[in-house]
């Protein structure tokens, strides 16, 4: 991870890359340097070896759980994607298992 500034505040801005499945820390800014986060980010998600791209606002304490500040638009329409087939497959599987127990029903009479 490169250290874009020294923080000794609350918090810190850290930009995440996508890779393999997992969230890894590219580069850490203090919290009031969002703009340059922000642009480092975009410019990273550029990389199409990276599989998204993110910004977390991170305390320096670990009392409060880190918080997203910006997804990359091309991570989140793939997220976006992935949540709809899952429950694509989701309502067909109800309708199998009910149509399923419809026909046990039929049988028992």
């Amino acid at each position: 991870m490169s250290n874009q500034s020294q923080n000794t505040e609350a918090f810190f801005l850290g930009v995440m890359v996508l890779k393999d499945g997992k969230w890894l820390p590219h580069s850490k800014f203090a919290e009031n340097d969002l703009g340059q986060a922000l642009y480092k980010a975009e410019e990273v998600d550029k990389d199409r070896t990276v599989d998204g791209t993110k910004i977390l606002k991170i305390p320096t304490s670990g009392t409060v759980a880190p918080k997203e500040m910006w997804v990359s638009p091309r991570f989140a329409a793939k997220a976006e994607a992935d949540k709809q087939k899952k429950l694509q497959d989701g309502r067909h599987k109800t309708q199998e298992n009910l149509a399923s127990a419809r026909r046990a029903d039929i049988k028992k009479t």
